[in-house]
This record gives C-alpha cells, structure tokens and sequence, in this order.
C-alpha cells in the first residue's frame, strides 16, 4: 500500500499555474490546491495548511545544530556554575 502511495505521489498531472499549463506531480497539485483553499479562507483547509507548516518548521528546527554545540565538558561546566550560583542566594560575597 505505501508502494502505491509513493507512486500515486510521483505521478504527473497538469495543471493550469499562472495561465500556462505544466506537469508537475500530484503532491504538488494537491499541495497547491490545500494552500489555494486556505487563502479562499475555508477554515479546515486552513487549519491543516498551518499544522503542516508547523510541523514542518519543528523538525527543521530540530534537525538543524545549534549554533553553539556544547560538550559534556561544557554542560558539567554550566551545572557547577549554575549550583554555586544557587548557594549564593543573593549573598553578597
């Protein structure tokens, strides 16, 4: 069945973009054509849209490496610090 998916996925299909019909695959048409019903402002088709751009942005948010990796080194680095900051309390040293 996934097989089918997949290749159902892939198909081609044309499609009227900008006057000039082209081919492009069916998860592109449907894409569109959630994104076309989102904007004509029908609400579950809009819902739907911005789940999928969410999620989409969490897993390139995820997949993506921070900016400043940290080693274990550095994390036990942090916890002590962080500890000593907690015994303080606010005392003035």
């Amino acid at each position: 069945m996934a097989t089918l998916f997949k290749e159902a996925a892939k198909h081609p299909v044309e499609a009227k973009i900008n006057g000039k019909l082209r081919k492009i695959t069916t998860v592109q048409a449907t894409i569109m054509q959630l994104a076309a019903n989102a904007a004509r402002g029908h609400h579950r088709a809009t819902a739907k849209f911005l789940d999928y751009l969410d999620e989409f942005e969490k897993r390139a948010a995820a997949a993506r490496p921070t900016q400043y990796p940290l080693s274990d080194a550095d994390i036990e680095v942090l916890y002590a610090v962080h500890q000593r900051m907690e015994q303080c309390d606010g005392k003035a040293d």
